[in-house]
């Protein structure tokens, strides 16, 4: 949902100048929660140690999809960032010593290939806005969010969910703030001030929606399930993304998207299954 209401904001909003006003608004809540629960800090000598992995996400992931995204088709970076998936399993070995289930492979491509039916067959694929650059891009900004799923399943056994996310987006916020500084002109602050309070509040929405809920809820999932079994359920982001966009954008699903949708779905299914077992 988050993903429609930023679609409709950066109509009005450059895209850098958007994601700090949603970091700001997802660092208020989060930090506004730590404070009523009475959580206290870890020794400063650990915080950089917690805090550092917002700097992957949401600081590059997010800096180098929205820069990604100008330069490609919306399709293609959808699908770039459905190997995500795969990318947090492969991680997981390699970093975690999780083990390679071979089931949990098969659902993974499943899902992926279910996500590139939903994302591949629009009409943006067929435009001529690729960009070998910007695909790039997306695709460090994807790796940058595997990293970071994987170094937070290590860290949050030794830390509350809700405090290893302020921290991390904390930091976060900062590394954005200096790139938004450094590359956004004089000129784009001033039409800023004459934008309605509806813009604004559609920001703040998505940034809680896009970065506090999911994130908090995210690692709470980290804290009792294996990274590679959590990442696959990132596969139903784009069902999600294409329902919203069908109620509150009016945009439609073609035959083969319904078909991926399906697959997506199945593999949840089997993902639930082998779980339970």
């Amino acid at each position: 949902m988050a993903t429609v209401m930023t679609k409709g904001a950066l109509t009005h909003m450059p895209p850098l100048t958007l994601l700090v006003v949603q970091l700001l608004c997802s660092n208020l809540l989060l930090w506004a929660v730590v404070v009523a629960q009475r959580l206290p800090l870890p020794p400063v000598q650990q915080i950089l140690r917690f805090a550092l992995p917002g700097l992957l996400q949401p600081g590059l992931a997010f800096i180098l999809g929205l820069i990604g995204l100008s330069l490609t088709a919306a399709s293609i970076e959808a699908l770039i960032w459905s190997t995500e998936t795969l990318m947090i399993i492969g991680l997981a070995w390699l970093l975690l010593g999780e083990r390679l289930q071979p089931p949990l492979i098969a659902l993974a491509v499943f899902g992926v290939v279910g996500v590139a039916l939903v994302t591949a067959t629009g009409d943006d694929m067929t435009s001529g806005s690729n960009s070998l650059l910007g695909n790039l891009l997306i695709f460090g900004g994807t790796f940058c969010a595997a990293l970071y799923t994987v170094l937070i399943r290590q860290r949050v056994v030794d830390l509350a969910p809700l405090l290893l996310v302020a921290l991390n987006q904390a930091i976060g916020l900062l590394g954005v703030l200096v790139v938004w500084l450094v590359w956004s002109p004089a000129t784009e602050f001033a039409p800023l001030s004459q934008l309605g309070l509806g813009i604004w509040g559609l920001a703040a929405i998505s940034g809680v929606m896009l970065h506090a809920i999911p994130f908090w809820l995210h690692t709470i999932v980290l804290q009792r399930l294996s990274a590679s079994l959590a990442s696959l359920f990132l596969t139903l982001i784009p069902i999600f993304t294409i329902g919203g966009a069908y109620l509150f954008l009016g945009e439609q699903l073609s035959s083969i998207q319904w078909i991926g949708a399906a697959c997506v779905l199945l593999a949840m299914a089997g993902v639930s299954v082998l779980y339970s077992e």
